[in-house]
């Protein structure tokens, strides 16, 4: 049985531990960019992303707060020394969620799984001052999908029955990691739920442009044996993140907005690896299918967001993309990261 913990607007809600002016009021983490929107904000429309004279133009009442990468840090460690607490078995996907696999403790029920989140979530509200919402399934997709459905700070638990009841029901739309682009081509497929995956192979999904490693995601999902394994960090060389925007467009505030949230989002995966960026590089893919990747400038290793919001936006303009005559349909960045000696820096 697996655990994903996740903590809740992490970088908002440290602001709102440590200052308690800050507690259920709309606010965000700056500077330049919104990092993180805490709950109240979220209820305004606000999200990460979003440049921040935006957002305080349309929303005079937020209130907003420095980004402190140390304090981000610090609590991030917290964090994952208190789900290592629970078991060593622990995957981090970014510095403030985690899968815990807890099979092997108390029999590996589903019903105890589900008490050993409560008492987890327990402890970091009160030992951490965090609010953590956890999701409890059998496979890394539905643990994921529940954690969602119990946010804000909640628990939901997802048994064998309630799976296969859902399973089949699942909206392609919202698997992990199906962006706008494949889900656009499953729907020409007509394949809109899991469901309608059923008489699919790997082949013929590659067939409608679908790349291998998420039609085979795909098709273990329809046949329930999706990911439930645990990937032990190690060290590695670069932390990326890209996303597709849905439709061909040379729109500047569309491409920089997803840019700025790449930035934020490839941060957020370093989890408790406390490395810098070295080097930054702009991805783009133009309607055609033609990529390209444009090198930023760092005058200095950093993880400051608004020095590597800058260098990306600066290496974006050098592409001329709102000259070209084609049309942007995905943005990205990576970050390079120093090697490290030391085979226990976790990333």
């Amino acid at each position: 049985m697996l655990i994903h913990a996740d903590a809740d607007a992490f970088f908002a809600s440290v602001e709102q531990r440590d200052f308690p002016a800050l507690r259920g009021r709309p606010m965000v983490v700056g500077p330049q960019v919104v990092a993180c929107a805490s709950y109240e904000a979220r209820a305004l429309g606000v999200h990460a992303g979003m440049p921040l004279f935006q957002a305080r133009r349309r929303w005079p009442e937020l209130l907003v707060a420095d980004f402190r990468s140390g304090a981000y840090e610090s609590a991030s460690a917290d964090l994952m020394a208190l789900f290592r607490e629970v078991t060593s078995l622990v995957e981090p996907g970014s510095m403030e969620e985690a899968f815990l696999d807890v099979s092997a403790l108390d029999g590996g029920s589903v019903e105890e799984a589900g008490r050993i989140a409560g008492r987890l979530r327990e402890r970091a509200r009160r030992e951490l001052g965090l609010p953590v919402s956890c999701g409890v399934a059998r496979a890394k997709l539905f643990a994921k999908l529940a954690s969602r459905r119990a946010k804000p700070d909640g628990l939901f638990v997802v048994d064998a029955e309630t799976e296969a009841r859902v399973r089949p029901r699942l909206p392609v739309a919202d698997l992990w990691g199906v962006g706008p682009m494949t889900t656009a081509r499953l729907h020409d497929a007509g394949i809109v739920l899991v469901a309608d995956l059923a008489g699919w192979t790997v082949e013929s999904l590659v067939e409608r442009r679908v790349a291998k490693a998420m039609a085979k995601n795909l098709v273990a999902i329809r046949d329930g044996v999706d990911d439930a394994t645990i990937r032990l960090p190690t060290a590695r060389r670069s932390v990326s993140s890209q996303r597709s925007l849905g439709r061909s467009t040379r729109q500047r505030s569309v491409i920089q907005e997803a840019l700025r949230g790449n930035v934020i989002r490839a941060l957020a995966r370093l989890g408790d690896d406390p490395r810098p960026a070295t080097r930054l590089d702009v991805h783009l893919r133009y309607d055609d299918d033609h990529a390209v990747t444009v090198p930023g400038a760092i005058d200095r290793p950093t993880r400051d967001p608004a020095i590597l919001v800058g260098a990306a936006i600066s290496a974006l303009e050098r592409t001329a993309y709102e000259e070209d005559g084609r049309g942007v349909t995905m943005v990205g960045v990576t970050f390079g990261l120093p090697q490290v000696a030391d085979p226990g820096v976790r990333a």
